[in-house]
């Protein structure tokens, strides 16, 4: 797509302008990508949330970065948005990977699921309010988190938490805190 990221007007173009995007992250020492054999190992302690602005010029980023892409796009464009994170919350060391999203209230008032990171389920997912929305993604989060062998006392420590926009160049670890002590999605 030859859109410039100013000139996106729609979601759907926003949707299609994102695919450009690599599934990766800023690290502290440089890029990481979905690609690399060390990506999962090094994450956590690379990692930094980078801007909207570093997303757009690096097309790069994580399901972490794209939200707060979204976020901004969404957000000047003057939609009504909830961004929300789901984890496996253990008290043990969590190998289980976590996602967050972005929902957004369309011009005709009905809620949209706003999806590029997840490969799976890309696209723009519409249902009749926000908690179909929420339980939808869930179903499909608990799915991809089946092929890890999760157990099911573990699948019934998922959180769901709406979040606001965190600071910039946090690392993983104050990402996840500030969200976990973000309020619970108690449902719409």
């Amino acid at each position: 797509m030859n859109l410039k990221y100013e000139d996106i007007k729609t979601p759907e173009e926003l949707l299609e302008w994102m695919q450009n995007i690599t599934y990766g992250y800023l690290g502290k020492e440089k890029p990481h990508t979905y690609q690399e054999p060390d990506f999962n190992e090094v994450w956590y302690d690379e990692y930094l949330l980078s801007k909207p602005e570093e997303v757009i010029e690096n097309k790069i980023g994580n399901c972490w970065d794209q939200t707060e892409l979204e976020r901004k796009w969404f957000r000047d464009h003057n939609y009504k948005v909830k961004t929300i994170y789901v984890m496996v919350n253990l008290p043990y060391e969590n190998i289980y990977p976590t996602h967050s999203y972005l929902i957004y209230q369309d011009k005709d008032n009905s809620w949209k699921w706003f999806e590029n990171s997840d490969f799976n389920n890309r696209g723009i997912h519409t249902k009749n309010n926000e908690q179909e929305i929420i339980n939808y993604q869930l179903t499909k989060y608990k799915e991809f988190l089946k092929t890890f062998n999760i157990t099911k006392e573990e699948l019934e420590k998922i959180i769901i938490k709406v979040y606001e926009e965190p600071k910039y160049h946090i690392t993983a670890e104050e990402y996840i805190n500030h969200v976990i002590n973000s309020k619970d999605y108690k449902g719409e």
